[in-house]
């Protein structure tokens, strides 16, 4: 063949294979569910084929690059870093005829049962085993999850599962070639347990110490002070005084697609004896926000050439499984993104309420403290927090609460860790 000559194309008409669920496209699998379907497969020329392979799979992908511009070049060269792990495979061999013959559809049903966990080790993987952002050891198995805007291009990380029916039959094969495997992937959806639905509400406390000064806890009302008397209870120590404490309080539990309620509570710690009453206090969420957090880690891709793709220089595929960590550089990324959520209400107004008096002292008196009840939901498309090999998803919740009382506004920020946010 001359230097010039056009490779040979595989130009045979090949067999046809697909992958048929039993369940819709948006199905949410759970551990222990059934995963069942049947591969259909016709073919143009008699087969006599080794098996017709069924795989149940869940894998794990992080692609990252960096940019590196020498001054002798025009153009910008590319690290890439790669980190590909197989969550578990399971394989069944479906085939039921030896022989097929052309201008038949033949079909081979298949039924697995979805793990709880994973099956592999990533011990020897990573530049530190202990970091404890991640997991080197067997675990449940993550949701199906996806960071970044394309799949096919760097700077994305995702977990995926699916069912992949494949050909085995030595001498027959697709692409230009003829040897690439002839097969089909059905993707799946997948979602652990929640293991905190139904399980009593569990708060996370969050409190801070105000100080209030003003005439109109005397009795007078607060729009009657003007500027000079505003000005003279802030410098006067007669001016009747509050000491008061602000709690917001957050569940750490909370579940995508799902309502979550949070308090909030004023409590008198202290006050002057020329106090008559604390007039009426409006809480106002000024701010809520969720919080998400991609951690992500990759070894550097030694094999990775330095364009913008990456491609492997022995012409071996880039998704191919991650071997054990090689003395050299990993990357290391954390993305942040906030998602604005609605309070209802968005404010309330509370007056005290008049109690018994305590002691000695007989009739009633103003109580010490109130609060009030605030609900938001997490969206539907919110992943569930997980940490797996070298992705980990967590939350926070972030509240700007206003206090306005005796004509005084007071705010507060508390940013709240989620310990866990669970799927439906």
């Amino acid at each position: 063949m001359g230097i010039f000559s056009k490779s040979k194309k595989n130009t045979a008409p090949v067999p046809v294979i697909n992958v048929n669920l039993n369940t819709p496209q948006d199905h949410v699998f759970k551990p222990n569910d059934t995963v069942s379907g049947h591969v259909t497969l016709s073919t143009p020329i008699p087969l006599n084929p080794q098996a017709i392979e069924a795989s149940l799979w869940g894998h794990s992908s992080v692609w990252t690059r960096h940019t590196y511009h020498k001054s002798d070049k025009t153009t910008d060269d590319y690290y890439h870093y790669r980190d590909n792990v197989p969550l578990f495979n399971i394989t069944f061999n479906v085939l039921t005829e030896k022989h097929l013959q052309p201008g038949q559809t033949y079909t081979f049903p298949f039924q697995f049962t979805f793990p709880e966990g994973t099956n592999t080790s990533r011990v020897g993987g990573y530049k530190d085993n202990n970091d404890s952002r991640w997991t080197v050891h067997p675990h449940r198995l993550p949701p199906t999850f996806l960071c970044g805007d394309q799949v096919d291009y760097p700077d994305h990380a995702m977990i995926t599962y699916g069912v992949t029916g494949r050909l085995v039959c030595p001498g027959v094969g697709a692409g230009k070639k003829g040897d690439e495997p002839i097969e089909d992937i059905a993707s799946v959806i997948f979602s652990p347990h929640n293991a905190h639905i139904n399980q009593p509400l569990t708060i996370v406390p969050h409190t801070k110490p105000f100080a209030l000064a003003s005439s109109a806890l005397a009795g007078q009302e607060a729009s009657s002070l003007g500027f000079r008397k505003k000005i003279s209870d802030r410098f006067s120590s007669s001016t009747p005084k509050v000491d008061f404490e602000l709690s917001i309080e957050i569940p750490d539990y909370l579940t995508s697609g799902t309502e979550f309620r949070f308090r909030s509570t004023f409590n008198i710690l202290g006050k002057s004896d020329n106090v008559v009453a604390v007039p009426a206090i409006t809480f106002k969420v000024l701010k809520l926000e969720l919080l998400d957090f991609t951690f992500l880690r990759a070894p550097r891709d030694l094999q990775a050439d330095f364009t913008t793709m990456g491609y492997h220089y022995d012409k071996s595929p880039p998704n191919q499984p991650t071997g054990p960590y090689i003395e050299g550089h990993e990357e290391y990324q954390l993305r942040e993104n906030k998602t604005v959520l609605n309070s209802l209400p968005e404010s309330r107004v509370v007056q005290l309420e008049e109690v018994m008096g305590f002691g000695e002292k007989k009739g009633t008196e103003q109580a010490r403290g109130c609060e009030v009840w605030f609900e938001a939901r997490v969206p539907g498309h919110m992943s569930p927090s997980f940490a797996s090999f070298a992705i980990k998803r967590s939350y926070s919740v972030r509240v700007k609460m206003g206090v306005e009382v005796a004509g005084k506004k007071f705010e507060y920020v508390v940013e709240s860790v989620v310990r866990e946010v669970g799927g439906v």
